[in-house]
Formats: structure tokens, C-alpha cells, sequence
């Protein structure tokens, strides 16, 4: 369980890092960084981070303006 949770806050920093900063990584570092068994649970996952990575960016770019 704490493999998939610091995977996901991983893949999060990660995505939070390429919205902020503008240099983005390859599909194949996400791939290798999700565990999920199913179709549905790797779109909830990738969907899911996703989500919280463009929350934060937001949030930090409003405090900052």
C-alpha cells in the first residue's frame, strides 16, 4: 500500500512540476509509475492525479498573482 501511495504522490509532483515549470517528461515515466490491473483503474488513476496536479498549480498560481 505506502508502494502505490508514494507512486501516486510521485506521478502528482511530477505533473505539478511539468504544469509550473513547462518542461515536460515522456508517456513511459507515467506508465512505469502507475500499478493498477485494470483498463478503468489506470484512467482513474491517471484522471485522479491529474486532477490534483492541475488543482495545485491553480491554487499556487492564484496565491502568487
Amino acid at each position: 500500500m505506502m508502494k502505490k501511495i508514494r507512486s501516486f504522490t510521485l506521478i502528482v509532483v511530477s505533473l505539478v512540476w511539468d504544469l509550473w515549470v513547462g518542461n515536460s517528461r515522456k508517456a513511459e515515466y507515467y506508465d512505469n509509475h502507475t500499478m493498477t490491473r485494470t483498463k478503468i483503474g489506470y484512467f482513474v488513476y491517471i484522471t485522479l492525479s491529474a486532477a490534483i496536479a492541475i488543482s495545485i498549480a491553480s491554487w499556487a498560481y492564484l496565491r502568487l498573482k
